[in-house]
């Protein structure tokens, strides 16, 4: 008995040194990696490890039979929840996603340089080439800074250059960014009148398929109307919000398209932003950067950050099951994360992009795009699965009419893996995109 006492008073050290360990990670990530931008996001962490330091402390004083007791109990519990983990993690197993080797058994040539090679590569040829940059990799640092300036948040990226944005299919999409660094052809910003402009992440961008094959450029050979994209991969719905107030709102196009992906925008997108000062003064109507007609100062900014950044820049990663994700309680974190969307903020959000588009006479339209997990793993109610009902009430309850595009594209297709690269998770290929953009031409 006397040797259990003393062994559960070891792991009640360890417990403490665990917890103290938590804190210092918490401090490095927020302060350090963060340089403190990411406060709200680190703050329950803070109150965890703190409580964990506190209570451990306590605990070594209490009587031998009570800490055994306290030590037993705990240990149950973390093993309860790594069981749950784990039954959690091979029910959701994701399919085989090297994308190297299945675009070999389906007999399609792979480029697999990374984009900082690809971008070498055409620098090398006398090409001044970028790598695509997004808003939600600069909140780190609060923005590009300039010695004896105010620091700027930019959406798009560097204008006028070749981009080498993403590689899932087998080769990578290279556009050449317009004036603003934005995926359109430069033209479309001297069109008279803007019929349409899309603001949303990656899927909006055209992620990873060649210009004219994304949803803003299905939509314009589909109709032959102007279109103005301003997707950025990383975006969120607070980003998505000052894009409207920065570039839509001298444009006054008549349809505006609120595209919405439902893995990251309120999950963890929303998360992060919310945490910007910066971005959250976007909710005052009359704060801007005037980033429109600071273009210049960006392109040299950018350019000097990037060039500094090296292989930072380099964002997109593939989505792999890696051999941390059960230390990390990846299944629960995400059933958790879905129970905490900031659906007020979100609301508030929607309600000033659909008073500020109204405001010059446009009509802000809601598109709802389905994750591909949605459809291979066992989902028992489609509607409660990442909150799709719920979104698409409160969005319905602003008056902003809809498009769901999975019951307007997916349920009932015969082959939906067919709408994605390889038939793997990411985003859509250009088959897909071109059903999106017809469900959002019919909706229209």
């Amino acid at each position: 008995m006397i040797k259990y006492f003393q062994f559960s008073k070891k792991l009640v050290w360890l417990f403490l040194a665990a917890s103290t360990f938590l804190l210092l990670y918490t401090y490095y990530r927020a302060e350090i990696t963060w340089h403190g931008t990411q406060g709200e996001k680190y703050f329950k962490y803070y109150i965890i490890s703190l409580t964990g330091v506190l209570f451990w402390s306590l605990v070594l004083w209490f009587k031998d039979e009570i800490r055994s007791n306290i030590v037993m109990a705990t240990i149950s519990f973390v093993a309860g929840i790594y069981l749950v983990e784990i039954i959690l993690n091979f029910a959701n197993v994701p399919p085989k996603n090297n994308r190297q080797e299945i675009a070999a058994e389906q007999g399609i040539k792979f480029d697999a340089r990374s984009k900082l090679q690809v971008v070498r590569d055409f620098r090398d040829q006398g090409v001044d080439a970028f790598p695509s940059v997004n808003a939600a990799f600069l909140l780190k640092t609060g923005g590009l800074h300039k010695e004896g300036a105010e620091s700027l948040l930019p959406f798009g990226g560097v204008s006028r250059k070749k981009t080498v944005s993403c590689n899932e299919g087998g080769e990578y999409a290279i556009y050449n960014a317009d004036r603003y660094g934005f995926n359109n052809p430069d033209s479309e910003w001297d069109q008279e009148q803007i019929e349409w402009l899309l603001t949303g992440d990656s899927f909006t961008h055209g992620a990873c398929v060649q210009l004219g094959n994304g949803i803003a450029g299905q939509i314009r050979s589909l109709t032959g109307e102007s279109v103005i994209n301003l997707g950025v991969g990383g975006n969120g719905p607070l980003v998505e919000l000052a894009i409207l107030k920065e570039y839509a709102e001298s444009l006054r196009p008549k349809k505006v398209l609120w595209i919405y992906y439902e893995f990251n925008d309120l999950r963890s997108d929303l998360s992060h932003e919310k945490s910007s000062y910066l971005l959250k003064q976007y909710l005052r109507n009359e704060f801007s950067q005037d980033l429109i007609h600071q273009q210049k100062e960006i392109d040299s900014r950018y350019s000097k950050y990037i060039e500094e950044a090296g292989e930072r820049v380099e964002t997109y990663k593939e989505t792999v099951l890696d051999s941390t994700r059960i230390l990390r309680l990846a299944n629960i974190r995400r059933l958790i994360e879905f129970d905490s969307f900031d659906i007020p903020l979100f609301t508030k959000i929607l309600t000033k992009a659909r008073d500020r588009t109204a405001e010059w006479g446009g009509q802000l339209h809601f598109v709802y795009l389905p994750e591909f997990p949605r459809y291979t793993t066992f989902v028992i109610d489609h509607d409660l699965y990442a909150k799709r009902r719920k979104v698409i009430n409160v969005v319905k309850g602003l008056n902003i009419p809809v498009i769901d595009i999975h019951e307007e594209v997916f349920v009932g297709h015969s082959d939906s893996l067919s709408l994605f690269p390889l038939r793997i998770i990411g985003h859509f290929n250009a088959k897909g995109y071109g059903e999106v953009a017809r469900a959002i031409v019919a909706g229209n």
